[in-house]
C-alpha cells in the first residue's frame, strides 16, 4: 500500500503517472533518469497479470533499446524468428523479423522496477478518487487519502473507460474490441519446434484473429480477439470463439493436445485505431492504449505504448520549462506529435484490418504471397513497419498484387 500513514496530506511532484504499465513506466524511466520528481501510482500491486498476447515485435524492441532495456528483456523472453500469418484456408505466409514473447506479468514488473531504480516513486493499490482542476487545467489528483499536485499528469490506464471519463477526455465509452487468452504449458521438446509468432485470420472470428505465441519455459499464449467496428462474427462470446479456434485451427489444436497445464481463460477490452479519447488537455497527456494506440489488424500495442511514453517524456522536458501557459503548450505539442507520428499509419492499419476481415481476400493474398515479391515485401513491411500499408491495401495495390 502507499505510505499514507507517514506522508503529508498533500504532496507536490513534477510528474504524476497514473498507470504503471508499459506506457507509464516508459515515461517514468525517461523522466526519472534525468532528475524529474516522478510519482507513479497504480490500482494494482506488482507483479500483476495483464491480458495480452505478450508479443514484442520490432517496434517494441526498438523502444526498449532506447530505454536501455532491450537486452535485459530478451534474456527473459523467448526469442523468435518472425511471424507466421495464416489465411482462413490454412495457408501460411512467413514474415521474417526480430520478435520475442514475454508474459506481461514479468515484462511490466521489469519496466516498473526500472522506473523505481531510476528514481521514480511507486505507490501500488491506489485509485484516483478525484481529479484536481484549476482554470480547466489538470493540476493533479486525489490518490487514495493523499492529495497530489503535479506540474503534469500522465494517464496510462489502458482500455478502461472510467479513468478517461474521470479526467474528462473520454469520447467513446465502449471499447473497440474484446480479446481473451489462456496460457498453456507443454513439454520442452514440443515447444522447441515453434519458432514464430502465429496469427490466424480465421473465418469464424473475422473481423478478428486468433494467435499462438510461444513464450519462455515451454509456455504458449493462445487467444482470440474480435472487433466491434464493422461486421461481427456469428459468435461473439470470446470463450466460445477461443474454444472453436483451438478445435478447428490445426496448430492450436496440436498445442492443446500436448498441453500438460492450462490456465483459466481471461478476457479484456481493447482500444484501437487512435480514437475514443482526447490525446491531451492542459496539464494532462494520455498515453498508450488509453489513447487508442493499439493496431486494429493485430491488436499489438506494447510498442506504441512504450513509444508514447518516451514521446511524452520528451515533450515534458522540451516544453515544460516554459513559464507562460506551459500546460497548454505541453498538451498541444504532445497531441500534435502523436498525430504526426501515428495518425496516418493507424488509419492505414485500420484499412488493412477491414480488408483482412474478408476471408476470400485474405486467402487470395496468402496465395499471391508465394508468387509475388511485391506482396511478400508489403506483408513483411506491414508487420515490421517499413512500408505504408496503403501500398498494398488499396485498389491500385490489389491490382499490382495480382500481376506482379
Amino acid at each position: 500500500m502507499a505510505p499514507f500513514a507517514t506522508a503529508k496530506s498533500e504532496d507536490r511532484v513534477d510528474v504524476l503517472v497514473v498507470g504503471a504499465g508499459p506506457a507509464g513506466s516508459a515515461a517514468a524511466i525517461a523522466l526519472a533518469k534525468i532528475g524529474y520528481d516522478v510519482l507513479m501510482v497504480d490500482r494494482c500491486a506488482f507483479p500483476r497479470d495483464k491480458v495480452c498476447g505478450d508479443a514484442l515485435i520490432p517496434d517494441a524492441l526498438t523502444a526498449l533499446d532506447r530505454l536501455g532495456l532491450k537486452q535485459a528483456v530478451l534474456r527473459r523472453s523467448r526469442v523468435l524468428r518472425g511471424v507466421l500469418v495464416y489465411a482462413p484456408d490454412g495457408r501460411s505466409v512467413p514474415v521474417r523479423g526480430e520478435c520475442a514473447c514475454l508474459p506481461r506479468r514479468v515484462f511490466d514488473e521489469l519496466l516498473r522496477a526500472e522506473a523505481v531504480n531510476a528514481g521514480a516513486r511507486f505507490w501500488p493499490g491506489c485509485n484516483v478518487a478525484n481529479v484536481l482542476i484549476d482554470n480547466d487545467t489538470v493540476v493533479g489528483a486525489d490518490v487514495g487519502a493523499l492529495r497530489v499536485r503535479a506540474k503534469v499528469t500522465l494517464l496510462a490506464t489502458g482500455a478502461a473507460a472510467g479513468p478517461l471519463k474521470r479526467f474528462g477526455v473520454c469520447y467513446r465509452t465502449a471499447p473497440s474490441a474484446t480479446a481473451a487468452r489462456v496460457y498453456v504449458r507443454t513439454d520442452e521438446q514440443f515447444a522447441r519446434d515453434f519458432s514464430h509468432l502465429c496469427i490466424s485470420y480465421d473465418a469464424a472470428i473475422c473481423p478478428g484473429y486468433g494467435w499462438i505465441f510461444p513464450g519462455p519455459d515451454a509456455t504458449f499464449n493462445v487467444g482470440v480477439g474480435y472487433y466491434y467496428d464493422g461486421k461481427r462474427p456469428p459468435e461473439t462470446s470470446v470463450r466460445k470463439l477461443l474454444g472453436r479456434f483451438v478445435r478447428t485451427f490445426a496448430p492450436a489444436a496440436d498445442v492443446l493436445r500436448h498441453a500438460v497445464s492450462v490456465t483459466e481463460l481471461k478476457g479484456a477490452p481493447l482500444r484501437t485505431a487512435l480514437c475514443g479519447s482526447a490525446l491531451s488537455r492542459p496539464g494532462l497527456l494520455v498515453l498508450g492504449e488509453a489513447a487508442g494506440l493499439t493496431y486494429s489488424f493485430s491488436g499489438e500495442g506494447i510498442g506504441k505504448a512504450l513509444e508514447s511514453g518516451i514521446l511524452a517524456a520528451g515533450v515534458v522536458v522540451e516544453c515544460g520549462q516554459r513559464t507562460e501557459d506551459s500546460a497548454k503548450v505541453v498538451a498541444d505539442t504532445y497531441a500534435n506529435r502523436i498525430r504526426e507520428r501515428f495518425e496516418s499509419r493507424f488509419r492505414a492499419y485500420k484499412t488493412a484490418q477491414d480488408w483482412l476481415s474478408r476471408p476470400a481476400f485474405a486467402n487470395l493474398l496468402a496465395r499471391r504471397a508465394s508468387k509475388s515479391r511485391f506482396v511478400q515485401r508489403e506483408l513483411s513491411g506491414l508487420f515490421l513497419e517499413t512500408t505504408d500499408p496503403r501500398r498494398l491495401f488499396s485498389a491500385r495495390g490489389i491490382l499490382r498484387s495480382l500481376v506482379s
